[in-house]
Order: C-alpha cells, then structure tokens, then sequence
C-alpha cells in the first residue's frame, strides 16, 4: 500500500469524524482497521501491506522532520485533530471472504474503528466492503483491481 493511499484513508477518516461529531478532547486515538491476509496463501503480501501501514503510523505518530514536506511528518499526531494518535487494529481474512466479511463486522462493532483499509484480494475487499457500506464507515483499497468494486456506487468506498 501506498503512503498516498494511508493518508487519503486518514482523510476520509477524519471527514468522518468532524461529520459525526464524535472526536472530542478525550479521544486521543484515531483507530483504524486493517483487514489483510496475514496467513494463508497469499500471506506474504498481507505481511508487507502490514509493515507499510505501520511504518506510516511511526512517521505520523512521531514527529519526523527530517522527512521534509512529506504530508503528517512534521508534527507528532494528527494536528487537525489536537495531535492524536493513529492506531491500527489489524485482522487477518485467511484468504477467506467469509472470514474478512466476520473481521471486518468484529473491527466496526467490537473495536470501535473509524474507517477500514484492505483487503489485497478483490473477493475479500467485496465482501468486507459491503460491510462497511452498511455500517457507514470509510474504506480504502489501495491494491484490489477487481472493476466490480467501483463500479457498484458505494458512498464509503474509495478504490
């Protein structure tokens, strides 16, 4: 997954949570999900799609001037919403779509996160988009090449 992607998801992201009202002083964490294959077949690219959202996690929670001009680096946090922190709750599909489909119900429901990330396999992001869809909660895919996936007029879906 592309940095540029990560921040777009923030993005929406944070969209969703001035249009909702929910950030508030308290909440110093932006949660989002991140629905790959971490086992299974195609592990090995849910395993780098991982390292890719964590290292973009370090250079926004951690401030990295260094980095120059490269969007989020500067700064410790999210500043637009009083330097909170981003946190990804990670969950694996198996490879599975009926597995992706329970995760991504489990990361909306249980796990409280504002917007989901996903899924590497068109038949998994399918499915785990739908749910999102449902629930109203932004979903980036950066990697899934299925035309279906945009083409079914989802709101909350961005490919």
């Amino acid at each position: 997954m592309r940095f540029k992607h990560f921040l777009g998801l923030l993005a929406a992201a944070a969209m969703a949570l001035a249009l909702a009202g929910t950030a508030s002083a308290q909440d110093k964490t932006v949660k989002i999900g991140a629905i790959y294959p971490l086992s299974g077949n195609a592990a090995s690219a849910g395993v780098h799609g991982k390292a890719a959202i964590e290292t973009a996690i370090d250079i926004i929670n951690t401030a990295h001037p260094e980095l120059g001009n490269l969007p989020l680096a500067k700064n410790a946090g999210l500043a637009g919403l009083g330097g909170a922190k981003v946190e990804a709750i990670f969950a694996d599909n198996q490879g599975s779509p009926a597995v992706g489909q329970n995760q991504a119900l489990r990361l909306i429901t249980e796990e409280k996160v504002i917007a989901l990330n996903g899924a590497y396999q068109s038949g998994i992001t399918l499915t785990t988009s739908a749910i999102s869809e449902k629930y109203g909660i932004p979903y980036l895919n950066g990697e899934s090449v299925a035309a279906s996936l945009t083409e079914r007029g989802f709101k909350w879906f961005s490919g």
